[in-house]
């Protein structure tokens, strides 16, 4: 089965807001099987509409439109939908449509605007598609062979709809199952991934697999089709070559971070975490709190932006400061000394850098990050990279980047493996012990 979406609105086109809806539901179809053969974005245009549906009517099995079905003027897509169905004739207003939207209103004690009954209207020959979730009424039809189906834009109406009123009509067989998996990589380039991958890659072999690249994270993304339970077998089988392939800088699978991998092998390990940050901002402790049940492996942490407050807080030594500059091995290791002192914790990361745009020199360019790890009773270990990017790139490469570095500590990964855009860094500048922590 071949499926097009159709998604409908103004504010779509401009790019003041994602069209997250066609993603959802390519994915949903890809459960079931249903190959999803094109997207389409239209303005809220009654003739581009209306053209939209009848060209991608032609191409597919199934149609899903979304958006375009509210109460406003700029709201055209029935009418649109009329263009194509049933040239010529009115749309007509659906009594039980017209009871829907009363009962809506009802609870609230509110007259119905006569603006709302158009959400009863729907082409002849045609549907209404009920919505427990708001006024907008869906609608179903038939063109050319193809079925189509246009549900309200807002995300969650739209689910509720597509759940509950649109797949149980698809009627898809049951030995027709598709199963999709991801695995995520951080620290690993995208080319050196598609690489270790090697024949996994090759277009023509089953199951399929793709390698994305976002926020700074690869990932292979898999898709194995067929009888059951032939999928998930096979899936699982490619899901672990590319885990091996991939280590150690694969952390993870479909929904996991590399936020709540970390918190997961610290919770394993019986081990507190405990940061200190300075460029990031914040930004690293938000990727460990994001992840529910945070609490029980993470102390908390500082923001040290001032020099002032990395030697108040963290007790960085004001002349290791003049010497060395705030962004430096050697401030990086004692910022990740003293958080590891003061928070009482078993494991420490700290991070200072220029994120830039400005703040740059010479020797440390705009990018220049250092990350340092403590643990108690032995050395600091303190790495130094060059991101590029903007501001904000920057930042979230130097939190994330920071938790695979933990993570590599947490499974004893060798010091010699490297991460991506890392540069050599003096180790003895910036060597720093933490026996004497107690």
């Amino acid at each position: 089965m071949r499926a097009a979406i159709l998604s409908i609105g103004d504010e779509l086109i401009s790019g003041q807001t994602l069209d997250g809806n066609a993603r959802w539901l390519a994915g949903q179809l890809a459960e079931r099987a249903v190959t999803t053969v094109e997207f389409r974005i239209v303005a809220d245009d009654r003739a581009a509409i209306g053209t939209a549906i009848g060209e991608l009517a032609r191409r597919a099995d199934v149609l899903l439109v979304t958006g375009g079905i509210g109460p406003t003027a700029d709201d055209l897509t029935r009418q649109a939908l009329g263009d194509v169905l049933t040239p010529g004739r009115e749309l007509v207003t659906d009594p039980v449509g017209v009871e829907h939207l009363k009962r809506r209103f009802r609870p609230h004690h509110r007259r119905m605007p006569p603006s709302n009954r158009v959400q009863a209207q729907r082409p002849p020959d045609t549907r209404l598609l009920a919505n427990p979730r708001g006024t907008a009424l869906g609608i179903a039809g038939e063109h050319e062979g193809c079925r189509i189906y246009v549900m309200p834009g807002p995300p969650v109406e739209m689910r509720t709809m597509y759940r509950h009123q649109v797949m149980p009509e698809l009627d898809l067989p049951p030995e027709a199952v598709r199963v999709t998996g991801q695995v995520h990589a951080l620290g690993l380039g995208e080319s050196a991934a598609d690489e270790r991958l090697g024949p996994i890659t090759d277009r023509r072999r089953r199951p399929k697999v793709g390698i994305t690249h976002s926020g700074s994270i690869v990932t292979a993304r898999i898709i194995a089709e067929g009888p059951p339970p032939d999928p998930a077998a096979t899936l699982a089988e490619t899901r672990a070559a590319i885990v091996r392939a991939w280590t150690p800088y694969a952390y993870g699978v479909d929904d996991e971070t590399i936020g709540s991998a970390v918190v997961a092998l610290l919770r394993q390990r019986s081990r507190r975490l405990v940061t200190a940050e300075s460029c990031t901002g914040g930004g690293l402790a938000k990727l460990v709190v994001d992840v529910a049940g945070a609490s029980d492996v993470y102390v908390g942490g500082w923001v040290t932006y001032s020099d002032d407050l990395k030697r108040r807080c963290l007790d960085v030594p004001a002349d290791l400061l003049h010497r060395h500059g705030a962004v430096s091995a050697p401030v990086a290791g004692a910022m990740a000394v003293g958080a590891l002192a003061a928070g009482g914790a078993d494991e420490a990361l700290a991070v200072t850098g220029i994120a830039g745009p400005s703040g740059g020199s010479p020797d440390k360019e705009v990018g220049s990050v250092f990350i340092a790890h403590a643990r108690r009773d032995a050395a600091v270990s303190v790495r130094r990279f060059r991101f590029p990017g903007d501001r904000e790139t920057v930042r979230d490469r130097s939190a994330k980047w920071a938790l695979q570095m933990l993570r590599w500590a947490l499974l004893e990964v060798g010091r010699d493996v490297e991460l991506l855009w890392e540069v050599p860094v003096d180790v003895a500048s910036a060597s720093c012990e933490t026996s004497d922590i107690t």
